[in-house]
Order: structure tokens, then sequence, then C-alpha cells
């Protein structure tokens, strides 16, 4: 009932699109270029993500823009943050294994750690390739101060410095003063929304059909 409940909140309707997987949460947010946002990896997906110049606003020409990790004009948008919108449940964009989950989305929900039963709706806009601790199944939540991974360059490009370990990111919620002012309610996030570092907590998710809230920030859907 809970879950039909939160659906209905969302305006997603009473029924998911697949069957629950199983995997970890992690956090990260490299200001690189949202890998969806390149044409090979838009498969049966209408529009494609939005992507960022230096200030924050959005690229005309968002699929043939380098990426800022490299040397060129495209970030990750601001806009990408995780937002509250009850104690219970949140909405945000992640970053998923592979292509095949690019603008889909997923309701997410917690089974350890301190946000355990809280549930969040996120859409893939960015992928990896499973390393380290991260593996195919997992989730990356969008989080500033969430870590960078291998992608040391972005963020210093676009704000001038790294926040906190390039994996998990700040350590603390004090730390969040560090980051930009636009970036500090989704660093926050993390500390007061979900209690805690997030890395490695037991999650179920499964698709469901993506909210306008969340579309009308990517510009896609799938």
């Amino acid at each position: 009932m809970r879950f039909q409940t939160l659906l209905a909140v969302a305006g997603l309707g009473s029924f998911p699109l697949t069957h629950a997987a199983t995997g970890k949460s992690f956090t990260g947010w490299d200001c690189c270029k949202p890998g969806c946002a390149w044409q090979a990896n838009l498969r049966n997906v209408q529009g494609s993500p939005k992507v960022c110049d230096i200030n924050n606003n959005g690229l005309p020409n968002a699929l043939s823009a380098k990426s800022g990790c490299d040397g060129g004009t495209g970030y990750l948008c601001d806009a990408y943050v995780p937002t509250p919108v009850s104690d219970s449940l949140s909405y945000g964009f992640a970053t998923m294994g592979g292509a095949a989950n690019c603008c889909k989305c997923f309701l997410v929900t917690w089974k350890s750690g301190n946000a355990s039963g809280k549930q969040m709706l996120v859409q893939a806009v960015n992928n990896f390739e499973p390393a380290g601790d991260v593996k195919i199944g997992d989730i990356v939540i969008l989080t500033p101060g969430g870590g960078n991974g291998p992608n040391e360059t972005g963020c210093r490009s676009q704000y001038g410095k790294n926040w906190g370990q390039s994996g998990g990111g700040v350590s603390s919620g004090s730390e969040c003063a560090n980051l930009p002012q636009n970036l500090q309610g989704g660093c926050y996030w993390r500390y007061n929304w979900a209690r805690g570092a997030i890395n490695k907590w037991d999650i179920e998710y499964q698709q469901v059909t993506c909210p306008s809230r969340l579309t009308s920030i990517s510009g896609c859907s799938a």
C-alpha cells in the first residue's frame, strides 16, 4: 500500500514497469557532461539529457559538445541536484551501469542505512562501467560533494576545485558549506534527508513511468 501511495503522490499511477532489482547506492558528482548525452547512448529515447555550459546555462548543441572533463564546454547542470518532497520521498537523477537505462526512471527504496524505508524517484542521465566497489546493478545518486570518481578535471574546470575524497566525497554535512552556493542544497540533502553517507547502502528499485517533474529538467524520457 505504501508503494502505491507514493506512486500516486508522484503522479505515476499504481504499477511499476519492471520487477524489482537489488543493488547498493552510491553518490557522485564529477561535473562532466552526462554520459547519456551522447548520440551513441540514446536508444529508444525521446530527446536527450540537458547539458550545461560552465555557468549552468543549457547548451543548444548538447549532443556534439565536448565534455568539460576533456577540455570542452559541456558540464553537468546544477539542476540535477537531489530534491526532497517529503521526509520519505525525494526526486533526483542518477548514474547507472551501461547505456540501456539512459533516460529511464526508477523508484529506489533503501533497505539499509539511515534512509531505510525511504524512497527516491530518479532518472538515469549518466552511465558508468563497473569499477571498484560499484557493480553493474548499483545506482550512483547524483549528489554534489558526493565524489568525482576517476574524473578529477570536471569540477576543477567548472568550479576551481574538487570536494572531499574522489570516492565518497565530503564526509560530513558541515563540509557542504565549502561547495558553491548553487550546489550546497544538493550536498546537504544527503545528510539532512538521507541522514548519512548513502554509499554501500542496500537498495531495491523498479522502473516506473517518468514523472514530468524529472523530464522537464532533463529534457528526455524513455
